[in-house]
């Protein structure tokens, strides 16, 4: 029989035939193992302290100690124990008050040995039952302590995510244990900076190794400083909710993390930190100030702290033109590597020169418009799947938090210039390069006459044959072309507010009215009644 169903037994009675006569009887067939047995109260006690039995077998006339007597002491010493009383018909008053004191069971003389062995073995299954209970808890509170972090960590994320008062949050952020007080708290979000690119060469045990030991240093040096409850959010994100003063007081706690990661390990983080939350219903708030800080790392190298206050806030950021975007696809057409590259430094000079950075979404936004562009060109020459690994790529860095503008421009630069030499090796003929090169001509010159002689001059070509293959690769006439590209940049600058009169010296018209007239023959509105189309609140100051 297994050892967890068997129980122990004493036996106590001061009729040594009785003891004798008890202890003879077949009992570890039935699971249970005689432990001892004694001639007094006194002895029986002594015998119960020391063996700590299951069940007790004791007669409640004895000399010394009585069995009520020892009764009352076994259930001070707060001994689990299954006792069955001795009695005879006499002592039924004493029985009945054993059984009330806490007995388990009385068997009454003259009794035989099926009579106790039916009150053992009932004994036994009760106190195995009992047994079982009680391991089931001590079960459920090892799990359940366990489980402590995981569960402050999901209790947090929900503070973190939804507005909670402190009458409904106090309960359970007691019973929890939360090590941070519900007054004064700043939310800081710490990313491992180039975490996928690192990851991709480590097993998942170091992975996991890595992120125990950053977030290891962080708790122990925020500890040491301030209250605090630091815990894994993302595969790459520790947050951190820590009592402070002020934002500068969790800068400071921010920079030490910083300094001790990189002196302590191989990695750098970056850092974003919210206001100081006055209560637990202030703490999504603070979070999300964290993730808006956390996010204009984008301008960062890494190993650094970003607080909510450190960056400018504004409805209206400055906006990034996309003017470069045709002339990219041109050149990506074309298969012209080299040019492609040269836009989009050109398009980072200028992103750098803006007196106010654009939102992170924004330019993130932006850098993925140029990419689908230019995906769907390459898709659209049959060269998708040629460039599909460098596109992956470049989507999966694009999906990862902590990118930096510096990486995202690299990837960017390296999915143009793998897809254009792709193309320039592929099936372009070579009309088509002539044309393509010719395009990129006509796009600097929107905003005078070119004549078909001179497009064909700087391709080297009659300007007969020129007009032909011009039509062939474009579909167009030379005159065609360059009015529907005027039309676009017209359309570009209308939308962006630009004076109608400006806008057309710009696409080559010196008389705006002529400008007008064709506009509307082109797209069927006037220029102002295209620009209202999209800005119905505003009205050109110049009529047609």
């Amino acid at each position: 029989m297994d050892k967890t169903e068997q129980v122990s037994l004493c036996i106590i009675d001061d009729i040594k035939s009785v003891v004798e006569g008890l202890s003879s009887l077949e009992w570890e067939e039935k699971g249970v193992i005689l432990a001892g047995k004694a001639y007094n109260g006194e002895d029986g006690l002594m015998l119960i302290k020391e063996m700590k039995p299951d069940i007790i077998i004791t007669d409640i006339r004895m000399p010394k100690m009585d069995g009520l007597s020892m009764l009352r002491a076994v259930l001070e010493l707060n001994h689990a124990c299954k006792i069955i009383l001795i009695s005879s018909y006499t002592d039924f008053d004493y029985a009945r008050q054993a059984v009330k004191l806490g007995a388990f069971d009385f068997v009454v003389k003259p009794f035989t040995e099926e009579d106790i062995m039916t009150a053992v073995l009932k004994a036994r299954e009760a106190g195995l039952q009992e047994r079982a209970r009680l391991l089931n808890e001590k079960e459920m509170e090892r799990k359940l302590r366990e489980s402590i972090p995981l569960l402050q960590q999901e209790y947090m994320e929900l503070l973190l995510s939804y507005p909670t008062s402190w009458d409904k949050a106090s309960n359970r952020w007691e019973f929890l244990g939360l090590s941070v007080r519900p007054e004064a708290m700043a939310v800081l979000l710490m990313e491992i900076d180039g975490f996928q690119e690192r990851m991709e060469e480590l097993s998942v045990h170091q992975i996991e190794l890595a992120r125990f030991t950053l977030q290891n240093i962080v708790e122990e040096t925020m500890r040491e400083y301030a209250s605090c409850i630091v815990y894994r959010s993302k595969e790459n994100r520790f947050v951190a909710v820590v009592n402070v003063r002020d934002a500068a007081e969790a800068a400071a706690l921010a920079e030490r993390c910083c300094d001790h990661i990189g002196k302590y390990s191989k990695f750098t983080i970056s850092v974003g930190i919210g206001g100081v939350a006055e209560s637990v219903s202030g703490l999504p708030e603070s979070r999300r100030q964290a993730e808006w800080a956390l996010a204009h790392h984008l301008y960062t190298s890494g190993n650094s702290v970003i607080s909510y206050g450190d960056v400018v806030h504004t409805d209206q950021p400055e906006a990034v033109s996309l003017e470069y975007k045709d002339e990219l696809l041109l050149a990506l057409r074309s298969g012209n590597g080299e040019k492609a590259v040269s836009l989009l430094k050109e398009m980072a000079e200028a992103l750098k020169g803006l007196a106010r950075r654009p939102s992170p979404d924004y330019l993130l936004s932006l850098y993925e418009e140029l990419a689908a562009s230019a995906m769907r060109t390459f898709h659209e020459l049959g060269f998708y799947s040629d460039i599909k690994v460098a596109a992956d790529r470049f989507k999966a860095m694009q999906r990862s938090s902590g990118v930096t503008l510096a990486a995202l421009q690299q990837q960017m630069e390296s999915l143009c210039r793998d897809g254009a030499d792709l193309v320039r090796r592929g099936t372009l003929s070579e009309g088509q390069t002539i044309i393509y090169k010719s395009m990129e001509y006509l796009s600097g010159q929107l905003g005078r006459e070119v004549t078909v002689t001179e497009c064909a001059a700087q391709v080297h070509l009659s300007a007969s044959y020129f007009s032909i293959l011009f039509k062939k690769v474009t579909g167009m006439t030379l005159t065609q072309y360059m009015t529907s590209e005027r039309i676009r940049k017209a359309k570009a600058m209308l939308i962006d507010g630009v004076p109608v009169q400006e806008i057309a010296f710009a696409v080559g018209y010196e008389e705006r009215r002529y400008f007008s007239d064709m506009f509307k023959r082109s797209t069927g509105m006037t220029p102002s009644e295209f620009r209202e189309s999209y800005h119905s609140d505003e009205v050109d100051i110049i009529t047609e």
